[in-house]
């Protein structure tokens, strides 16, 4: 608010609240004020520091959390308001010298009590504190253009235009006065542009007209709050949007070079196709081999087990060719299943950037907000008073991991077979009975294919050993080191 709209309000209150009892003042949150005077109720909401004027109905204030402020001015009847021509101030002078100052500088806005001109309380809070002035506000000795800062900048054009700079002190005095004047009768406008702004005269997007301050500022307040917070919802969730849109794209990206790895490479079954059919010159007891790719095009570098035959050796990467099949298919279908993802990110984005109603964006942060929140990626047990986290699938056993443990929990595993991560959760440090870990390890082996099995082994181990590889098939981990036991499968919580 400008000095004039400022000037304007005052002059209002003072109609519509001279003579009337302060009934109710409290507060409802940190930037939330409302003075009840008899049946005219205020609302002052200080956001971002502003001071935004509201004038809701008596019966519509809300009822709970109420914090009283300004005690001591209870009950007193408001003997005027007095204002301060060119100045973003005013003060309601009530009885008994009880005064409510109004300090509206931008973001440095406040509303003070004083009694018998000494300082009591101020709101909000935070706000500097303000003592009590007697000095009187108006117009600056240098009356130059640069100085009129108060005037807005369509009528320092308007002035320098018509010669204002070339005017004695007198004149230009009046003609400020006559500027004044005009600004304090003048219809205001809220308009609307990147965002909403309360101004003197019509712009291209107009939204109302009012001749009464209070009905505009009334007006004004609710709709550049709730721009402005609809706003601010928006860019913090494009933002996390975008967020997750790098991260997917940096996955698909990975997963692109992990398939263009396994395609570059020589496959297993290329090194044992290649060894089978150069069998009469590979000497038994050499630990590498470099034989010509069936092309013809390239060397291809073979390491051999020297206490092997070239049959054998050729049998090992026969059974490896087999896993590397799997990755192949695996990468395939994680970078498939990456691509969709980043589709309907992209969707969801765009989608989002049209949404222009702030309900319909509280209720879209809402909806991904329980989605997130509504899934975990494990099953639940308790075992002798400590928490069990099962891990789902393969998906979810690294979600399990990346997100829903610490390093100081425990983690199991079905060994050498695929399975669940199974973690033991332990915040606190505690020692982990043997019979404890019997248990959970049991539980490990049945979510594994060692279920059918009479005694599985079982890998354990502090959870920060346990590690993801990175471009690393789904559940895929390393392990820097484990210890092992033996258990018959078993699902405790059956």
């Amino acid at each position: 608010m400008d000095a004039f709209i400022v000037e304007r309000l005052g002059n209002r209150l003072n109609t519509l609240l001279k003579g009337k009892r302060l009934t109710q003042a409290f507060t409802t949150s940190l930037i939330d004020l409302f003075l009840v005077f008899e049946d005219v109720p205020v609302k002052v909401s200080f956001f971002k520091g502003a001071a935004f004027f509201q004038f809701p109905e008596l019966e519509k204030l809300q009822k709970k959390n109420r914090l009283p402020i300004y005690k001591s001015a209870l009950g007193a009847t408001v003997s005027q308001v007095v204002t301060c021509p060119y100045d973003r101030q005013f003060k309601l002078v009530l009885e008994h010298g009880e005064e409510l100052s109004f300090y509206l500088f931008g973001r440095f806005s406040q509303i003070t009590h004083y009694q018998n001109r000494h300082w009591q309380e101020t709101f909000p809070v935070k706000s500097s504190r303000v003592e009590y002035s007697t000095e009187k506000t108006g117009l600056q000795d240098n009356l130059e253009l640069e100085n009129l800062k108060f005037l807005p900048q369509s009528i320092r054009t308007k002035l320098n235009e018509n010669g204002y700079q070339n005017l004695d002190y007198d004149a230009k005095q009046s003609v400020i006065e006559d500027c004044r004047g005009d600004l304090l009768r003048s219809n205001l406008y809220i308009n609307k542009g990147k965002k909403y702004t309360l101004d003197y005269g019509q712009g291209e997007e107009n939204i109302a007209s009012f001749r009464e301050v209070d009905n505009a500022l009334d007006q004004f307040s609710r709709l550049y709050i709730a721009h402005q917070v609809y706003k601010q919802i928006k860019g913090q969730h494009l933002s996390l949007l975008q967020r997750e849109l790098k991260s997917l794209q940096q996955k698909r990206k990975s997963a692109d070079k992990r398939i263009s790895q396994l395609n570059k490479a020589s496959s297993y079954k290329e090194k044992a196709d290649l060894l089978m059919a150069n069998l009469w010159q590979i000497e038994k007891g050499k630990k590498e081999v470099l034989l010509t790719s069936f092309d013809g095009e390239k060397e291809v570098q073979i390491k051999l087990k020297p206490t092997l035959s070239p049959q054998d050796n050729a049998s090992i990467y026969y059974k490896k060719s087999k896993n590397e099949g799997k990755q192949r298919q695996y990468a395939q279908k994680y970078l498939n299943e990456i691509t969709l993802k980043l589709e309907q990110k992209e969707k969801e984005i765009d989608e989002y950037e049209k949404t222009d109603s702030l309900k319909d964006l509280r209720k879209q942060a809402s909806a991904k907000q329980v989605n997130k929140t509504s899934r975990v990626p494990y099953q639940k047990r308790e075992v002798d008073g400590f928490e069990i986290r099962i891990g789902k699938g393969a998906k979810d056993n690294d979600e399990l991991l990346r997100s829903h443990t610490t390093k100081t929990d425990l983690w199991l595993h079905a060994k050498d077979v695929s399975g669940s991560h199974v973690i033991i959760r332990n915040p606190a440090t505690k020692q982990i009975p043997d019979s404890t870990l019997e248990k959970v390890a049991a539980i490990a082996a049945y979510y594994s294919k060692s279920k059918n099995e009479t005694l599985a082994a079982v890998m354990y181990t502090d959870r920060k050993f346990v590690r993801k590889p990175k471009g690393a098939t789904p559940g895929l981990v390393k392990v820097d080191r484990h210890e092992t036991v033996l258990v018959e499968p078993a699902d405790l919580h059956k």
